[in-house]
């Protein structure tokens, strides 16, 4: 190096490192969206084995196809998140995972009679697929010239003076029409939970947790398949919750329990552990919550609820969505509408089950426990406020010291890691979403050997806050206090 005179500078890495927040409250909702009302150019875009992120109703209705005011929830199960995440409850974004595909899942129908009242008629089945061919009696008429269609609600409006209007007027033979329309009903069990297709090279279903890092930089900490209650998909996707591309973990899965999975309330804890719904990973919630003339899974709100204490503390998923206001005016258990009880809710909220309850305030979801408890007592993992903060704290770890990997290991790197943490952790504790909090690089931890190899180990103690279950006061008589009658 040549000798230098003058005045020069150098950068050296800042010796803190500010902390990743990820958003604990991102939901990633699997389910059925009528994608056949977009144009063809866009199915192929979201089609099952895709990703859409959306932030609002507009973008659902021009990515997806959905309505959510008006869709049947039950048909359509990501228009039920979209209404629920973004007009009850005002929140945004969705990471939506469509698995109705039109090609496929769709049904033909020939020869329906359709019944006319004064020129307007209606379909059997709504969401048609293409044009519906009408005849009667060998005659077949022409749409837009006899007849208008609304494919998405089915009904037929009749033009007047035109050949189906006099047809009708004559009634001497049935009016018939022949059509195909999306049924989401045929998506099974199997499609949700998905996999790798070696013929198109795509991955479906549940499988795309995998790829909402890669494509969106978003890590989910809710999962939810809505419409999708059988055991057998609620067990995979509590599954999917851990070992996110190796290194991530979602803060918590939501699923509801099949309508029609008991007859009375109190077998509901048996049906639970007769299928395994034990998981930490697991808020198992029952029922659906009536608004209007339509209703909700259960754990939807759920879901839309934890998003709603979050953005209320802001800082960390510390608070636990029990007793929060739910959107909604009743309760339906298998098919009847129900207001439990205290004493009725408690015994579910025992047995780790989420239910609504009408007490004080309104409707308002009642349990803090995971599906995990009361077989699992460990706190880490029963409680839903310690199981989306370990979750939450973890993936925040991964994305803020990913960048010092394959750094140099010495004692500024330690000393780095450990007072950045540190200063995290303080925050966290000033904001009360923790007790206390301390970081610490020990030697029993890091044995020379994995030293060497530049493996090295911090231990991280963390005073989660838990929420207050039971508040009990002490009530005493005390006659001393007469005397002060004198």
């Amino acid at each position: 190096m040549s000798d230098f005179y003058g005045v020069r500078f150098r950068e050296v890495p800042t010796s803190l490192l500010a902390p990743v927040r990820v958003n604990a409250s991102l939901l990633m909702a699997f389910g059925t969206a009528p994608i056949h009302r977009l144009p063809a150019d866009q199915q192929e875009k979201v089609k099952p084995g895709s990703l859409v992120l959306a932030f609002s109703n507009a973008e659902a209705s021009q990515q997806l196809g959905i309505d959510g005011g008006r869709d049947n929830p039950l048909k359509w199960g990501l228009s039920e998140v979209a209404y629920n995440k973004f007009s009850l409850f005002n929140q945004s974004p969705v990471i939506f995972v469509n698995l109705f595909d039109p090609a496929v899942h769709r049904t033909s129908v020939t020869g329906e009679v359709v019944i006319f009242d004064v020129n307007m008629g209606v379909l059997s089945n709504d969401d048609v697929i293409g044009d519906v061919t009408l005849s009667s009696g060998g005659t077949t008429f022409t749409l837009d010239t006899d007849y208008y269609l609304n494919s998405v609600t089915g009904v037929i409006d009749v033009v007047s003076g035109s050949s189906l209007a006099s047809a009708i007027s004559l009634g001497t033979n049935p009016i018939t029409a022949s059509y195909v329309y999306a049924d989401p009903s045929k998506v099974t069990n199997e499609d949700c939970i998905g996999g790798y297709d070696v013929v198109t090279g795509k991955t479906t279903g549940l499988e795309l947790v995998e790829q909402a890092f890669p494509q969106l930089r978003m890590v989910p900490g809710i999962l939810y398949a809505t419409n999708f209650t059988h055991p057998m998909v609620t067990s995979v996707l509590c599954a999917k919750t851990e070992n996110i591309n190796g290194v991530f973990k979602a803060g918590i899965a939501v699923a509801n329990v099949p309508d029609d999975a008991v007859d009375i309330y109190t077998d509901l804890p048996k049906w639970k552990n007769d299928n395994s719904l034990v998981s930490e990973n697991l808020y198992l919630c029952v029922g659906r919550v009536i608004d209007g003339e339509r209703t909700y899974n259960t754990a939807v709100q759920a879901a839309c609820l934890m998003g709603v204490v979050d953005a209320r503390r802001q800082v960390a998923p510390y608070e636990s969505p029990s007793n929060e206001n739910l959107r909604c005016q009743g309760w339906v258990l298998n098919g009847a509408e129900v207001n439990l009880t205290l004493p009725q809710a408690n015994f579910l909220r025992g047995n780790g089950l989420s239910v609504p309850l009408n007490f004080i305030g309104g409707w308002r979801l009642w349990n803090s426990w995971t599906a995990a408890y009361p077989g699992i007592s460990d706190p880490k993992d029963s409680l839903i406020t310690h199981r989306r903060m370990m979750a939450w704290y973890g993936n925040g770890l991964v994305l803020t010291y990913f960048q010092v990997v394959d750094s140099p290991f010495n004692r500024r790197l330690i000393e780095t890691i450990i007072n950045s943490e540190q200063i995290n952790l303080n925050s966290l504790v000033s904001a009360g979403a923790l007790i206390d909090g301390v970081i610490s690089f020990n030697e029993a931890d890091n044995p020379l050997t994995d030293l060497m190899q530049g493996f090295v180990k911090f231990d991280v103690k963390l005073g989660l806050v838990s929420p207050a279950q039971r508040i009990d006061f002490s009530l005493e008589f005390d006659p001393e206090m007469l005397l002060q009658l004198f």
